[in-house]
């Protein structure tokens, strides 16, 4: 039997092992409460079973000093009732009523309902508020399962048999989410390749106009197969973090389905992209839309022109489900310019008392004002000096601090959320962007926005300085450059800015915004793909040993954050391992769209390395192209040692999935009406 524990509003279960959070099924002592989440429990138990002391993960002990057994421990579910397993039974009902492609191991099979667990308590056991009325608005999504006769699914060829995680048979259901073999050696298996035309500026967009039957909705980005096991679906994605099948590591996610495109803007496509850019830029009526673009890096980076275009999100999902950064110009000519100058923060904010960072020397300066940086943010003789003289380049700690920025700063706020592009997937109540489908009585996730207000390099030297290290984020992200200030007192700037520009690998078109459209620029990325994270890994565990230096177990050269790529690392990276990445200058008004998952380097911790005084704002978001990146991410992160800043899964990206998939089948299922009209 399982236990149910009831969610409490506000308060986010997490493994007590690897601060995981916690989804749905965990084990708990009865005694002390201690809980650990599937992978913990796994891992547990093959350790007992090959008698494997050099455990990853080490258990706090009971009550009086005992150890915790896992078979001591309590099943236990948090998701009330068999609702879990009653949404993965109306995926597959849903699915075949609107042709949805499969994909999971039931594909091509008419679906039988699998056994459910049995639960200590009443089928109708209280909710907490949240859950109840959230269920109560899908009450469609919790109808009874759709069953049929025919006969049960049969183990796909070459699947490995797998014992029981308990020998009562009430339990032999938890076998599949124990049967997993995700360990630091293999982990690199886990992320999901994507596809092979991804070099490809563009694709053919899909017809929105296609027959019901044809359809091919919300399917691998959400379903993608992670079990080896024959039932695996929705809930073995949910429940476990087991490898996948060797077809789903060969087969193209296809992502972003019509059905749910259809939700943000329903529009006839009647004509298909090109599969190559005729030159810098495109015409509209070529494409169908009226999206005015060009390429940079060699025509690898799409720019779009028009930031509040509603047929923008139409050509950037294209790139953006190929893992490519995506940059969006223009963004200060929408905004309220008077809200992000640095005499506005300096007049509102100027008093409270703030932390500061040398960027030259990393050294925290403390008993500072706003008003100190602010002064020295555009005129290097009010800036404050060291000891010998000389002007420090500094950026704000921390600033605003932990307190949302909404709350803080409302009118900035509203501005930003007005004029951001891509809407549907950048605003926090976004259509596709998942993380807005968690219920109220969740802790949310904190995406932001977040703001990073530094000074710009004044000497060659800076260049070295106040870098920060390669690095890649759980979720996805937008970068809004919303002002860039040119100091005064230093000559020579442009000379020194447009060789770092040049040493930074920078195509001519974007050399030409600097030096022909006087653009400002502000900052400087290295953006890689999330596919190119292993080769990146091998390399950079390479040049170490080369150095003689160590890799820790518990350690990353990526999620340290223990690397910066300088020109001759990425030359060789791209001789060695045909890894080249972009390189992207952020001009003033532009908005860098960076994937989950994918490396990239940048100046201070979460800001990039800057050409002049800056002031970036950054959004983040969960895409429905790149969730499978946040799931894998996740499963990385346990491994990092508690030091590490990602070691905590603040995302809870299993509960994004689940209520993502939850609200779509019960969108689908409100609609089905329709597939029977003429």
């Amino acid at each position: 039997q399982v236990a149910w524990k009831r969610a409490v509003r506000g308060v986010r279960e997490m493994c007590d092992v690897c601060d995981t959070t916690i989804f749905n099924l965990h084990w708990v002592c009865s005694k002390c409460g201690f809980g650990v989440c599937v992978d913990c429990y796994r891992m547990k138990k093959k350790s007992l079973h090959e008698d494997d002391d050099s455990d990853t993960f080490s258990w706090f002990k009971c009550v009086k000093g005992q150890v915790h057994e896992p078979e001591n421990l309590m099943p236990t579910q948090i998701i009330p009732g068999k609702a879990l397993y009653d949404v993965g039974d109306i995926v597959h009902s849903v699915r075949t009523k609107w042709g949805i492609k499969a994909n999971c191991p039931c594909a091509n099979k008419q679906f039988k309902a699998l056994s459910k667990p049995t639960l200590k308590e009443d089928s109708k056991q209280n909710l907490v508020p949240g859950e109840r009325s959230s269920l109560q608005h899908n009450s469609f999504v919790l109808s009874p399962q759709v069953t049929t006769h025919d006969p049960p699914l049969k183990s796909a060829a070459g699947s490995k048999q797998t014992a029981s995680v308990n020998t009562s048979p009430s339990l032999s259901w938890l076998s599949n989410l124990t049967s997993g073999n995700v360990n630091k050696e293999n982990k690199e298996k886990l992320l999901i390749p994507i596809s092979k035309n991804e070099n490809k500026p563009l694709q053919t967009l899909p017809s929105l106009a296609k027959p019901a039957a044809a359809l091919q909705t919300f399917n691998s980005a959400i379903l993608t197969p992670v079990s080896n096991n024959n039932t695996g679906f929705l809930r073995n994605l949910l429940n476990s973090s087991g490898g996948k099948t060797d077809s789903g590591l060969k087969s193209t996610p296809k992502i972003l389905d019509d059905i749910f495109a259809s939700l943000v803007q329903n529009r006839t496509i009647t004509e298909s992209l090109p599969k190559k850019p005729q030159g810098l830029t495109i015409k509209p009526t070529i494409m169908g839309f009226d999206t005015p673009h060009y390429w940079l890096c060699d025509n690898r980076l799409l720019c779009l022109q028009d930031p509040n275009n509603e047929s923008n999100w139409n050509v950037f999902r294209e790139c953006w489900k190929q893992g490519q950064p995506v940059m969006v110009s223009g963004v200060h000519h929408k905004l309220n310019a008077d809200l992000w100058r640095p005499e506005s923060f300096r007049k509102e904010f100027g008093q409270q008392e703030v932390d500061l960072v040398n960027c030259r020397t990393n050294e925290i300066i403390t008993g500072a004002t706003v008003g100190d940086f602010w002064d020295g943010f555009e005129d290097i003789s009010s800036r404050l000096r060291t000891e010998e003289g000389e002007p420090m380049v500094l950026k704000l700690k921390d600033w605003p601090p932990g307190e949302d920025f909404r709350d803080m700063m409302p009118s900035r706020f509203d501005d930003l959320m007005k004029n951001i592009p891509l809407p549907e997937y950048t605003r926090r109540g976004g259509k596709l962007n998942l993380a807005s489908r968690l219920p109220n009585y969740f802790v949310r996730p904190d995406l932001g926005p977040k703001m990073y207000n530094a000074y710009g390099l004044i000497t060659p030297e800076d260049r070295k300085y106040g870098t920060t290290n390669l690095h890649l984020d759980v979720s996805d992200a937008a970068n809004v450059m919303v002002y860039v200030g040119i100091p005064k007192g230093q000559a020579d700037q442009e000379e020194e800015v447009l060789k770092t520009i040049q040493d930074g690998d920078s195509d001519e078109l974007t050399i030409k915004r600097f030096t022909e459209s006087r653009e400002k620029p502000g900052a400087l990325w290295h953006i890689y793909a999330a596919k190119d994270t292993e080769k990146i890994r091998e390399f950079l565990k390479k040049v170490a040993e080369e150095q003689g230096q160590e890799n820790p177990v518990d350690h990353d050269p990526i999620h340290d954050q223990s690397w910066y790529l300088d020109r001759s690392l990425r030359k060789r990276l791209h001789q060695e391992y045909g890894v080249q990445g972009w390189a992207i200058v952020q001009f003033l008004g532009d908005v860098v769209f960076i994937p989950a998952g994918a490396p990239h380097q940048a100046r201070a911790r979460d800001t990039v390395h800057n050409l002049y005084s800056c002031i970036k704002v950054a959004e983040d978001f969960v895409s429905p192209e790149h969730v499978k990146h946040c799931f894998w991410l996740t499963q990385e992160f346990r491994y990092l040692s508690h030091t590490h800043t990602n070691h905590e899964d603040k995302l809870q990206v299993k509960n994004v999935i689940y209520h993502a998939v939850k609200d779509a089948v019960g969108i689908l299922r409100a609609n089905e009406s329709s597939l029977s009209r003429p």
